[in-house]
């Protein structure tokens, strides 16, 4: 229970690898509040699970892309306990395809789901805040660091969102609050379900299979302890050794 008397608020917390942090953060000791914009169902069958398994749990409800609704839920958040220790930013997604056919509204609907709403949110909590063990954790992705065509707008999103990540970490260090982003790569998870090409990555990575969300869950679960007190600034590459440079694919290849 090393996140005992800790409160946690985790975003786009109703399926995935969301709820997979949130199950884990309550099993640790957290207190959790789950959050999705429309799914009620979702999370009510969430938060009665991990009460069933001992847990606390607790949602709340809001489009973290329209205005500052990402800042008035995390004082949502905040107010079920009145404290608030662990922020992670895990809401993300958005429309894929080429640029070229891309609205305006496109290009701001997905900056706004990938960045703006880690930015926003993480001033809240900062300014709310009084914890002695402060966390701001940004699952992020693979594509923020390594291009791809048809994933500019979220990979354009999730770069802005770690290097903002990383000026937090020295921002608010001398608070003692962490800073850190999560990048997993290809992982199980609905929005890949019944698809075939994620049966062409396992041998790609070092460990030969997809990760789960259980996986990224234990290392936010790390970052958010206080065996994760001297990591900031960061951002874990969470793939299982996914090969990503062409150096690497000819070295593999020969």
């Amino acid at each position: 229970m090393r996140l005992d008397g800790r409160v946690a608020y985790v975003t786009g917390s109703s399926r995935g690898i969301g709820a997979a942090i949130a199950r884990r953060l309550a099993e640790d000791g957290a207190k959790v509040v789950l959050h999705a914009r429309e799914n009620r169902d979702r999370l009510e069958s969430l938060a009665g699970e991990i009460r069933d398994a001992g847990g606390t749990a607790d949602y709340v409800m809001g489009d973290v892309t329209q205005g500052e609704t990402a800042c008035s839920l995390v004082r949502q958040a905040f107010d079920v306990h009145g404290q608030l220790d662990i922020l992670v930013s895990n809401a993300g997604g958005g429309k894929g395809g080429l640029i070229e056919n891309f609205t305006f509204a496109d290009i701001q609907q997905g900056l706004a789901l990938n960045m703006v709403s880690t930015i926003l949110a993480t001033a809240e909590f900062a300014r709310l805040t009084q914890s002695e063990h402060g966390r701001v954790i940004f699952i992020s992705s693979g594509m923020g660091t390594h291009g791809a065509p048809g994933v500019s707008i979220g990979a354009a999103g999730k770069a802005g969102a770690e290097g903002f990540m990383r000026s937090m970490a020295q921002e608010l260090g001398p608070r003692g609050i962490t800073c850190n982003s999560v990048a997993p790569g290809c992982t199980r998870t609905e929005m890949i379900a019944g698809q075939s090409w994620p049966d062409q990555v396992p041998p790609w990575t070092a460990l030969r299979r997809l990760g789960e969300p259980e996986d990224i869950a234990d290392i936010v679960a790390f970052l958010a302890s206080d065996e994760g007190r001297w990591l900031t600034g960061l951002t874990l590459a969470a793939n299982g050794g996914l090969i990503t440079t062409a150096a690497n694919i000819l070295a593999r290849a020969g």
